[in-house]
């Protein structure tokens, strides 16, 4: 790749400096780099929202988990889960098939633990007031 091509400026600076001056790296693995991030990123939120979905929307399951002590057990068993899973997650950061396993493993019980909040409380109202915060955040008008 030649050098001009690594040479941006940034335009709303209104000045000819380069747009990263540090960036010794092809702008090409840079933006895989963040579509594989970003891919990531919204695989895991599908996820999380496909299996709370299907928690909340199983109503024996909803009825175990909020009436028993059993319930109560294995919610928190997978919140506490949850949190030990990060610790092998740091560790094997660098190792390639041994960190999806276990994004994937956190992901998943990340997944239950949110539907499992979300049987305590009624869905839609939960929905409603993420969808508004999200808008509040970002500046978007929902109907």
């Amino acid at each position: 790749m030649s050098d001009e091509a690594l040479l941006k400026t940034n335009i709303e600076s209104g000045s000819s400096e380069p747009l990263y001056p540090t960036m010794v790296e092809s702008p090409d693995l840079r933006w895989s780099f963040i579509r594989k991030v970003y891919s990531i990123v919204a695989i895991q939120l599908l996820f999380t929202a496909g299996v709370g979905a299907a928690v909340v929307s199983y109503q024996p399951f909803v009825t175990f988990m909020t009436t028993t002590i059993l319930g109560m057990t294995c919610y928190v068993f997978i919140i506490l889960s949850t949190c030990i899973t990060l610790w092998p997650l740091y560790y094997y950061s660098q190792r390639h098939p041994v960190n999806y396993v276990l994004l994937g493993i956190f992901t998943l019980g990340f997944s239950f633990a949110v539907g499992m909040s979300c049987a305590f409380t009624s869905g839609t109202l939960k929905i409603f007031e993420q969808l508004d915060f999200f808008s509040l955040v970002n500046g978007f008008n929902h109907p």
